[in-house]
């Protein structure tokens, strides 16, 4: 799987951050929540996705945030391509 940035709250392509890939699924780098599928990520994320592009998001009591739910990125080769922090992780939405 190959990505592509789409969009990042920094200017080192680091989290959080949304990601396409090569076989149309979105990889999305936020804060490790207490749920293995689930990422923490500002609002703002939503404006880095193209036209079309969807992305289910589930409320979260922290003001601009919400929580984005996938599979854990566990392939080295996915991972390779993220910068993930101590206190990061990424899911893949499809």
């Amino acid at each position: 799987m190959r990505l592509r940035l789409l969009g990042s709250g920094s200017d080192h392509g680091t989290c959080p951050a949304v990601y396409a890939a090569d076989t149309g699924d979105l990889v999305v780098q936020g804060d490790i929540t207490d749920r293995a599928t689930a990422v923490l990520v500002p609002h703002a994320l939503i404006d880095w996705l193209e036209p079309g592009m969807k992305l289910p998001v589930e409320a979260t009591d922290k003001p601009g945030a919400f929580l984005v739910s996938g599979e854990p990125v566990t392939a080295p080769e996915v991972l390779a391509q993220l910068t993930l922090a101590d206190h990061e992780t990424a899911v893949v939405v499809r």
